[in-house]
């Protein structure tokens, strides 16, 4: 199992990681998805999967989510 962290903004509230979560269990080989919502501060999330995700994979499902931006 793979797990890693990735920080996001634009999170506000549940409903933000709620829309973010059902996106990222869409991706082949997630497992579990926690989220720590910082609003107007850089929020995290927690990925656990079957293998390592690309940056570009999480950022896809969260751009599809809304307006949330994986940052570095």
């Amino acid at each position: 199992m793979a797990e890693q962290i990735w920080k996001a903004t634009g999170l506000t509230c549940n409903h933000c990681a709620q829309s973010i979560t059902k996106n990222l269990l869409a991706i082949d080989g997630m497992k579990t998805v926690e989220i720590d919502v910082k609003p107007n501060e850089t929020s995290s999330i927690q990925t656990l999967g079957s293998r390592e995700f690309s940056s570009q994979e999480i950022a896809d499902a969260m751009r599809q989510a809304g307006k949330y931006v994986l940052s570095a």
